[in-house]
Parts: structure tokens; sequence; C-alpha cells
């Protein structure tokens, strides 16, 4: 009886609210900003959806709890830096079942909802901490959540005093499932404590769990120092089932692997870990099969003084060289060490088009606009479309003398008034009728030749109006005898 009243009362609650609220409430939350993306920890359960690539330089993000759905629609958050752990905590177990409470550093530190079609471009995590951790791109922690067609690329290192840590390129810890997703990372896990052994775990996926992977392709540097027992994996570093579960039939299939992974395990009990899809499987239902090797590397060294890092210099020194945005393609500074040859990429800038010239669709005239417009020099994509003003023509132009008399060699400067003062063409073209006589410049300055008459004419630019002015040139005394007197008619001026 107490069902059906619970049943009951169910339907009449969903028979009395607005149709429109109910709409509005799954209708998902566009995201076109950093601040968009803090906000969804205010409402962690609700749908999301990116609208735009989001730059997080700058922003100390703190990975909080995630239930809902977020769909990346194919964009990219970039420059994302964790430095931070979340508040949040949940027990994590190692290879012998043993719990801890445990903190996490990603995007998200759990989630229990979908993420999908996002893209994580240059990562930069750098955790320092004394608590078991689980660090990673995405989640955190997966608590049966779904991960499917992300990629993360960047950096992601870990200094831990702690008895248990990880991390993997997607998640961390948990049970879930991910598919279809691209890891390109550099993975550094640091566990030196001299008062205790630490579970390591480091996967090119996942670190440590139960999660089914599929259809996934990893690119993968891995550094590990280890006072205790490493668990790595090209795909998983540990599969294992957790102690709540009594079987899992789980898989890692299909997934493509191109990893190096360096490390050293400082234990008299030695296990070494390290294989190309899962590092150690305590799961005897999992089925690994499908799977492609592309390059594995399984670098142990014994030299346990030594971290080992991707640049092993004690004080590098980088060159940078930048590398300009194309339509589609970031932007990013590259940074090299010449002494190690190590390099990496970082400082991402958005895709951005290369303006070409304006191109003149339809020329304005004194009747009507006219149109232009200006693409991408790469690309030829439209980027700017404007009209041209309509044209105003010259309606008189005139001259500040309308004759002058020289001698000759003399000169004199003509000023032009074009009306009105804003016509487009205003420009002023001068011009002699007879240049034998007078010569005039681009700027109006007339110098007188030889003797005579002559007209000097400024029109304006549309050839809207004209304006002249008589010249007449004529010999001083001194000329006229320098010229016929003691040079007679030979003398040449």
């Amino acid at each position: 009886m107490k069902h059906r009243l619970l049943a009951a009362s169910l339907l009449l609650l969903l028979l009395i609210t607005p149709l429109s609220a109910r709409a509005e409430a799954a209708q998902p939350i566009e995201i076109t900003d950093a601040a968009g993306l803090i906000a969804i920890a205010q409402q962690p359960e609700r749908n999301f959806v990116l609208g735009a690539d989001i730059d997080m330089r700058g922003v100390d993000w703190v990975p909080f709890a995630f239930n809902g759905v977020l769909d990346g629609a194919g964009h990219t958050i970039y420059n994302l830096t964790l430095t931070r752990t979340s508040e949040e905590t949940q027990i994590t177990y190692d290879g012998r079942h043993r719990g801890y409470h445990t903190v996490f550093a990603a995007l998200f530190s759990s989630v229990r909802g979908t993420v999908q079609n996002l893209n994580l471009l240059n990562l930069k995590a750098n955790i320092a901490t004394d608590q078991p951790c689980f660090l990673a791109g995405i989640a955190g922690y997966l608590a049966k959540g779904a991960i499917s067609n992300c990629s993360v690329s960047g950096r992601l290192k870990i200094t831990s005093t702690a008895p248990q840590c990880g991390a993997g390129g997607i998640a961390g810890f948990g049970r879930g499932r991910v598919e279809g997703c691209t890891v390109d990372a550099q993975i550094t896990l640091v566990t030196i404590n001299p008062e205790q052994y630490c579970e390591e775990y480091l996967g090119g996926v996942l670190a440590n769990g139960s999660a089914d992977v599929e259809k996934c392709r990893v690119k993968l540097a891995g550094y590990s120092s280890v006072r205790g027992y490493v668990h790595n994996g090209g795909i998983v570093g540990l599969s294992d089932i957790n102690p709540e579960n009594k079987r899992y039939f789980g898989f890692v299939r299909d997934c493509s692997v191109d990893a190096v992974i360096s490390f050293f395990e400082d234990v008299e009990d030695r296990r070494a870990y390290c294989r190309a899809y899962v590092g150690e499987i305590q799961n005897g239902d999992l089925v690994v099969a499908g799977n492609e090797t592309v390059r594995f590397e399984s670098l142990e060294s014994k030299d346990y003084s030594r971290i080992l890092l991707p640049d092993p210099s004690e004080t590098p020194i980088y060159n940078a060289v930048v590398t300009a945005p194309r339509c589609k393609a970031f932007g990013y500074t590259t940074y090299t060490n010449p002494e190690s040859g190590y390099s990496y990429t970082d400082d991402y800038t958005a895709p951005a088009h290369t303006p070409g010239e304006w191109q003149v669709i339809t020329p304005a005239t004194t009747e009507r606009e006219g149109m232009r417009r200006q693409g991408c020099a790469e690309c030829g994509e439209l980027l700017r479309e404007e009209a041209i003003p309509r044209l105003i023509a010259t309606t008189s132009c005139t001259l500040d003398q309308s004759s002058v008399h020289l001698p000759y060699r003399g000169q004199i400067q003509l000023h032009a008034t074009v009306l009105p003062r804003d016509a487009t063409n205003s420009n002023l073209y001068w011009v002699s009728s007879d240049e034998a006589i007078a010569t005039v410049d681009e700027n109006g300055l007339v110098t007188a030749i030889g003797k005579g008459i002559t007209a000097i004419y400024c029109k304006t630019g549309d050839r809207g109006s004209l304006a002249a002015c008589q010249v007449e040139v004529s010999f001083t005394a001194v000329q006229w005898i320098t010229r016929y007197v003691l040079f007679g008619w030979v003398w040449d001026a």
C-alpha cells in the first residue's frame, strides 16, 4: 500500500510540474568561458555543453565532483593547470585490498555521470602531497561514470610521501567505461619516503581499478621513481576488483599503445610490474584482446639515488621557439634544452585566421554604396564583409591666384581649396599647358622656365572640378642684356 501511495505521489508531482520547467531543466547549459566552467561546481548534476574553446591560463582550478553530463562538442579546454587536490575524498584500494582515504587532482575529482567529445590540450599538473592521491586528466575517481571520445595531452607530475598514489591519462582510480579516447601525455611519479613503502600505479588511460577500456590510443612517456611497488601499464596500471564486487567481467580491448616507461622499484621483494597493456592483472575475468603495440619500452633503473625525470639536467636552460596559430591549429611555444635535447610545448594560443587583402566586390559610386570582403589568406574563409561608403564628388576647386607675373627662374606656390571638404577624392593633380614657359610640381610649386604666357591647371582626383592660373614669364633687364648682348642668340638659359 505504501509503495502505491508513493508512486501516485510521484505521478501527481510530475503532472503538476509545468512542462516548460521540466524542459528547461533538461536543456544543457552552454559554457563559453572559464567562469562558466568554474560555475559547474554549483550545479554538478546538470547537463552542460561547450560552445567554444576555453583558455584556462591563470585560473586556479579546484577539482570537484561531477554527476551530470558534459558534452565538449569537439571543443578544447587548454592551458589548464592543476596544483591543488580535491576537498572530496573517497576510499581507494591497493592490490591487497587495503583501503585508503584518498584525494584527487583532475578536471573533476570524481565522475559519476558522463564526459564526452571533450579535448584537454596542454594540461599541466604538478601535485605534491602527503595524502594518498590519484592524478588524472579528466576524472581522479571514476565512480561508474563514462568517458568517451575525449583527448588529453599534457604533462602530469605527482610527488607523494603517502602509502598509495597513482596517475592516469584519463582516469585515476575507479570503475566505469572509457571509450574512444586519445592520450598524448608525459606522466611522472616520485614516491620516495624513507619511512614507508608506496603502492604506485601508472597507466596511459587508467591508473588503478576495473574500468572497461576500449578503442583508445595512447602515446605515453612515463617516469616512475618509487620506494615501494610499481604497477605500470601502457593502458592500465593495475586491473583489480573492488572488494565490494565479487566478480567483474571487464575488458581492455582494441587499443593502441606507443609508450616508453622508465622506472625504478626500490624494494627488496622486487615485483616491477611494467607491461604494454596492463601492468598487473588481479581480475581473473578481465579480457585483454585486440590491442596493438606500436612501440613499448620498459626501462628499469637500478640507480635509486637519481630521480627519473623527463629532463635529467639539474639546472636546465631552455630556448623558446614560437609557432604561430593557424586557421584550425593552435599556436604554441616549444621549449628545448640544448644540453639534454629534451623539449616540451606550452603557452598555447587559440587558432586564428591570417587576414588577406580586401577585395572590392561592388565599387561605390556617387549614387550607391559599394561592398568589399576580406578572406583568410590561408584557407579563403570569409572573415569580414563591409559596405564602402557612397562617393562624395567634388563641386568646386579654386586657386588663391588667378594670374601671376614671374621673372625668369622665379617661383610661386599656388594653393587650392576643394569643396566639399569631405569629398571622397580630394587629391590634386597639377598640369602646365606649356612646360617650356613654366613647370609645376605635385604640390603646386610653379617655376618659370622661359619667356611667354602659359596656364597652370589644378584638377581634383575625381576630375569633377578644375581651376586655372595664368602665368606670364618675362626677362629682367639684366637677363635681357645677358642673353642678347653678351652671349647673343646662342645663349642658353
